[in-house]
């Protein structure tokens, strides 16, 4: 294990852009450093921290905290760390003493020049790609669309429309509330993917229901590449407990500080039930910068009396920037429920239910304007006399019909805090056709009775698990129903779910042994590589399974939308969980109408379960939005009728009594949806042009640069199907691994559609960690920065000197400041002749590679050598034309950043006259942005990155 010692002066391998950092804080686990010149901290474990310590040898020059350039003469060191002892020019005899303690915090890192001069050049290849990363990074940070363009997702507007307004703002603070079926999940994913790459957040806590726990960890690595950490509260104690631990006898255990087990990790994820009950004190000290709370309606609130669960999500989302609600109907369960998540949003600004109310009401005619605007395409003069009683500063004209429906939007209702999306006004969705198949009852099973209530009503819905063993295989009447089904439908892929694990593999069994069906599993006791190779077995339109078993799991977090037969072999009692299996194949993009099949036994508890859904609230056809306020008025009846099976007038009772139910449900949330809401949360005209957008990016594949670094690095790689790769790691590398490349390998593709259609395979897109990583491997590099090569141009006299030199500029700034909005990475080149001349517009970089030949070193040392004088006199032309052109750039910044901070600080001033919802803090951070940009970006410093010479032959 490395040593650390405080006072230190290390630089992350991961991430150079963050300075000279220094050793802060060790312990027998962890190390933090400080990096000063970005005000960033980081915390690694000690055994695998990407750090390299820096160090200088005699010769080398050394910049101190006042910008003083020395000379080291030589390095002694004292108690852990190193004191330079060092001239102030070489001919000095005054030693001064400076301790590591007192480098600066900007470290130069790519001495091209010296390596240039000192004969230590590498190959084209290697500044050809160090010039291809470059530009790579810079078009990456300039994209307008960062942050959108890497999760495995289908381009779906809404979604990205959503992910857009949102992702962008400083410290979200927003409830999504699409309607089942929509990607709730996936539009948080997306947020959390483009607050963390755009640098606004660093460390975010995911809280969700236990089920959903394993869902939400396979999306966020599928979808996101983001690896999130499961927090239970084992995983606490194992970080918590010392007493394993060998300290010695001399210590006392009592007198150690136990680190924070929530600070050990910037990604976690824990279910609801632990958040209920782990340590408060501990998780609110957490310093997260983004909160996400799933199924965010079971928060329990009533005025002066919020229930332990809201509290405790209270007392985290007062301490943290950024909130994230999700829940698929808000006020299902009335309005004090809706003003109770908006209130954690922003306490502010609903802080009183009665005024909440009172003001929801007002939205009411305003919606009723607003349809009127949309439906009609010739407005008459008394339509123009409303509009203006709202709104008296614009002309009213159908030509000005977007900026009066956006400012009747920004004016009222909630949409900067809340999201709702629902079917209806969202295009793509399949119809559903459920299929009842009854057979005959079976004598062999057992009267079911179990110790409570509710496992009595499992095992009449589930009969199969009274036995052992698989024998109820032999005499289930569904088997032969499903026998008959499976053969019937030979071309068709098919979904079976089924509540229990030993029931899925059952019939996995039988079915590819007794039937010779091609089949396959899947269950919660896999592992998530057999998970994967399961699902795109079933997903191989050639070779592949034509039935896939799942338990219930399997309607979590997958994605089976090739298919479109489903086969429920039994059915859940909670509508919630219904609704998933089906949403597994009713997803927008579906192609064909779905098939839901469900077979069940006549005259049982599986008859009034499928009757209770099909008759009572339609919730196989039609999405089932109010499924679990259903279920909750109408459980213990139903429990009742599951019992007592056999009455058939207490299960017609059940019916009429759901119908009601459902009726008054359905009626209530379809009176209180709120139209300005549902136009707010979708622009279809800005929704497309962001997909046009992000299918541009995804044709501009990182393809020809990820081979050229996989082959410069000695990584293997190989055609593995049709627009799939099979990347491993190679026998030789150059380095010790490569970034996001584990030791068995990937398989990967640059195509969307191929990476939707199989989780298996890796998405590679310029924001995939891999390509990041490579980039900056590659900048982070000495190598390709000192380059020599002949150019063969019968039009060029043998002997002409060229210098291509590459530089760029950047702002090394607190991440959250955004500087990169104005400053992005910014490459120059510059290329020079012995005159002075720059050549650069007239001759590209590609066409000069393609003249360019490699020559052998000793040659190349020795015209070094011998040309030293008027290369060195290159390189100070270069310098002085491209310190010329980056002075103009950061003119130009800061002056687009003032005017750019200005008018967003006057939006929101404007806006918050009209919308309360506008948070102070929002305007607040924007002025005290201004005043830091300007600090670092004039403090911004070009550096040079890579010297070719070129020797006309």
């Amino acid at each position: 294990m490395t040593e650390f010692a405080v006072g230190q002066r290390w630089l992350s391998e991961n991430e150079t852009e963050l300075g000279l950092g220094i050793i802060k804080e060790v312990d027998y686990r962890l190390v933090t450093v400080y990096f000063p010149a970005s005000e960033d901290q980081r915390t690694y474990a000690k055994n695998n921290a990407p750090l390299s310590r820096v160090t200088y040898q005699p010769k080398d020059e050394i910049e101190t905290l006042h910008g003083e350039v020395l000379v080291v003469e030589n390095v002694q060191p004292l108690n852990d760390i190193l004191v330079y002892m060092s001239k102030e020019n070489p001919e000095s005899t005054e030693l001064i003493p400076i301790p590591e303690t007192q480098l600066n915090h900007y470290l130069q890192l790519n001495k091209a020049s010296d390596r240039l001069f000192s004969g230590q050049i590498d190959s084209l290849r290697w500044f050809e790609l160090r010039y291809a990363a470059m530009k790579a990074k810079e078009q990456q940070e300039r994209c307008e669309i960062n942050g959108l363009q890497g999760p495995r997702v289908d381009l779906i507007g809404h979604q990205l429309y959503i992910a857009s307004e949102v992702g962008s703002r400083y410290a979200p603070r927003v409830l999504l509330a699409d309607e089942v079926g929509l990607g709730k999940t996936i539009e948080a994913g997306m947020i959390i993917h483009q607050q963390l790459l755009n640098h606004r957040a660093h460390r975010v806590l995911i809280v969700v229901p236990a089920p959903l726990v394993n869902q939400w960890f396979v999306e966020m690595i599928r979808r996101f590449n983001l690896h999130f950490s499961i927090f239970d509260q084992e995983r606490v104690d194992s970080l918590s407990d010392l007493d394993d631990l060998d300290f010695g006898e001399s210590v006392d255990l009592e007198d150690i500080e136990i680190e924070n087990p929530f600070l050990s990790e910037q990604f976690v994820l824990c279910s609801s039930e632990f958040f209920a009950q782990c340590n408060l004190k501990q998780i609110a000290e957490g310093e997260w910068d983004l909160l996400v709370i799933d199924e965010a309606h079971h928060l329990e609130w009533e005025p002066g009396k919020p229930g332990e669960d809201y509290t405790r999500v209270e007392i985290i989302a007062k301490q943290t920037p950024g909130l994230l609600l999700l829940s698929a109907t808000p006020e299902q369960l009335g309005q004090e429920s809706h003003f109770a998540r908006l209130r954690l949003l922003d306490p502010d600004r609903f802080h009183n239910l009665q005024a909440f109310i009172e003001e929801q009401a007002a939205y009411q005619p305003i919606a009723e304007l607003v349809s009127e605007l949309i439906d009609n395409q010739v407005w008459d003069d008394s339509l123009k006399t409303k509009i203006a009683q709202y709104i008296d500063d614009l002309t009213i004209e159908e030509t000005n019909r977007e900026v009066i429906l956006k400012e009747l939007l920004d004016r009222n209702g909630t949409g900067r805090v809340l999201y709702r999306n629902t079917r209806k006004n969202i295009q793509g969705f399949p119809k559903r056709k459920v299929i009842p198949h009854p057979v005959e009852n079976c004598e062999q099973y057992l009267e079911a009775m179990g110790d409570t209530l509710q496992q009595t009503v499992e095992l009449l819905l589930h009969p199969e698990t009274q036995d052992h063993d698989d024998s109820w295989t032999q005499f289930d009447p569904r088997i032969e129903w499903l026998k008959n089904f499976l053969k019937t439908n030979l071309d068709e892929k098919i979904l079976i779910i089924c509540a229990h694990k030993d029931t899925a593999i059952a019939l996995d069994l039988h079915c590819r042994f007794k039937i010779g069906i091609n089949c396959c599993t899947f269950h919660e006791d896999m592992d998530i590589i057999s998970r994967d190779r399961a699902a795109a077995h079933f997903a191989d339109l050639e070779d592949g399974a034509q039935v896939l078993f799942c338990s219930e799991i399997g309607s979590e977090g997958r994605n089976f939308q090739f298919s479109h037969k489903l086969v429920l072999m039994d059915l859940p009692a909670n509508p919630d969980l219904l609704e998933q299996r089906i949403g597994r194949l009713d997803r927008i993009g579906q192609k064909q109408d779905i098939e839901i099949h469900v077979p069940f036994m006549q005259n049982s508890a599986q008859e009034v379960i499928f009757n209770w859904y099909h008759v009572g609230m339609n919730a196989f056809e039609k999405t089932n939005a109010a499924g679990n306020a259903i279920f909750k008025r109408t459980k213990a009846q139903l429990f009742d009728a599951i019992i007592e099976y056999q009455d058939q007038s207490q299960q017609q009772a059940l019916i009429e009594t759901t119908q009601k139910v459902a009726s008054e449900i359905n009626q209530a949330m379809e009176s209180g949806k709120d139209k300005l809401l549902e136009l707010a949360s979708y622009n279809k005209q800005v929704a497309e042009e962001l997909i046009e957008r992000v299918s541009e990016r995804d044709c501009l594949t990182p393809r020809a640069f990820m081979e050229s670094c996989w082959d410069r690095f000695g990584v293997q790689f190989e055609d593995h199907s049709l627009k799939s790769y099979v990347v491993q790691p190679g026998d030789h590398m150059y380095i010790g691994a490569f970034p996001s490349l584990p030791e068995d390998g990937i398989t990967a593709t640059y195509d969307r559609n191929i990476a939707l259609a199989r989780d298996d395979i890796q998405f590679l897109s310029w924001e995939h960690p891999m390509v990041n990583g490579a980039i900056e491997l590659v900048l982070s590099e000495d190598k390709g920065n000192a380059s020599v090569c002949v150019l063969k141009n019968k039009a060029i006299k043998a002997g002409t000197l060229l210098m291509e030199v590459l530089y760029h500029v950047e702002s090394v700034a607190p991440k959250y400041l955004q500087a990169q909005r104005f400053l992005p990475y910014t490459a120059f080149r510059i290329l020079t002749d012995i005159n002075g001349n720059n050549l650069a517009d007239k001759v590209s970089h590609e066409n000069l590679s393609k003249q360019c030949h490699k020559i052998p070193k000793n040659a190349s040392r020795q015209a070094l050598k011998s040309e030293a004088t008027a290369l060195r006199k290159m390189l100070a032309f270069a310098d002085k034309k491209a310190h010329e052109q980056a002075e103009k750039v950061l003119d130009s910044v800061v002056s687009d950043m003032h005017q750019s901070q200005t008018e967003e600080v006057n939006r929101l001033l404007s806006l918050r006259k009209k919308n309360p919802n506008i948070r102070e803090e929002e305007i607040q951070f924007v002025k005290n942005q201004t005043q830091l940009l300007e600090k670092y970006l004039k403090g911004s410093q070009l550096q040079l990155q890579a010297i070719r010479v070129i020797i006309a032959v």
